[in-house]
């Protein structure tokens, strides 16, 4: 009886571990997918990014077609730039953020001159971290910490 536990532990253990070593596996849409692809998203090209606009965007803000052909080159182009310098192994990791954030910049102004001001609003956080205000892998702002209450006199004092 007793080794017919010890069996069941052991399967069942190893069924645990197997299952969160596939939770974290890199193919099926977990982990990062392709080439700068986000985990559950997807690899990360324009077309991805379009559906990603249009859904925070909403019905009464949709990208018309003209938008979206004006827009894509400008992300394609920019997705490109964040790949290769992703790839470049000369660069220091402070330096790759700083050109990252010109590249995402200079993205955001092209497209700031095509879409409406409303449109922009809602579209710029996703071009900035990529996460659209969410955090997520090392970024986003810190979460507020929770007010302290007022330190209250002891009993008696």
């Amino acid at each position: 009886m007793k080794s017919i536990m010890v069996v069941a532990l052991v399967v069942g253990s190893l069924f645990l571990c197997s299952t969160a070593t596939f939770a974290q596996a890199g193919g099926g849409g977990g982990g990062r997918g392709g080439a700068g692809g986000r985990g559950g998203r997807g690899a990360m090209n324009s077309t991805n990014m379009i559906a990603r606009f249009q859904t925070a965007l909403g019905d009464a803000n949709k990208l018309t077609d003209e938008e979206i052909a004006k827009i894509t080159p400008v992300l394609d182009d920019m997705i490109k730039k964040l790949a290769d310098l992703q790839a470049d192994t000369t660069t220091a990791a402070a330096d790759k953020a700083a050109k990252r954030t010109e590249i995402r910049t200079a993205a955001s102004d092209s497209i700031k001159a095509i879409v409406t001001p409303a449109q922009f609003t809602i579209i710029q956080p996703l071009l900035q971290g990529g996460r659209g205000g969410r955090g997520g892998r090392g970024g986003g702002a810190p979460a507020t910490p929770p007010a302290t209450p007022p330190a209250t006199p002891p009993p008696g004092a």
